[in-house]
């Protein structure tokens, strides 16, 4: 797994703009943040380090032992379900089920949220 993170000096720790699963015959899959809130994803390689001048910088680097999905590297993806937010009825995002657990993979406000911690009922977001 490879990350592209946003890191910028007003920033206490870097943002993650792009997450790429390197699955066994397909390819990287690259999930990151689509216009219609959703999350997008594509057959896409990593991109290499750019600078943003003034913004800061994205350096792109393989997933820390702490990343919420790291933990689940050689496990087979089990089922993908949709997170939608109930009120304005919008796809946000995915749930990955693995062996042996599930992440989920959300667009919040054009963010690229990772986590393996369940759904709060009273968010308005449900799975399906």
């Amino acid at each position: 797994m490879t990350l592209s993170l946003h890191e910028h000096s007003s920033a206490d720790e870097p943002s993650l703009v792009h997450m790429w699963l390197h699955v066994s015959g397909l390819g990287s899959v690259r999930f990151h943040t689509a216009p219609d809130d959703s999350v997008e994803l594509a057959l896409d390689q990593p991109h290499g380090d750019y600078d943003m001048d003034e913004c800061g910088r994205v350096v792109v680097a393989s997933a820390p032992q702490a990343f919420p999905m790291s933990g689940f590297l050689g496990q087979s993806i089990r089922a993908v379900r949709h997170i939608v937010d109930r009120h304005p009825d919008a796809e946000i995002g995915l749930v990955l089920e693995f062996d042996r657990g599930r992440v989920s993979v959300l667009n919040l406000a054009d963010e690229l949220v990772v986590t393996d911690r369940g759904l709060p009922d009273e968010t308005g977001l449900s799975s399906r």
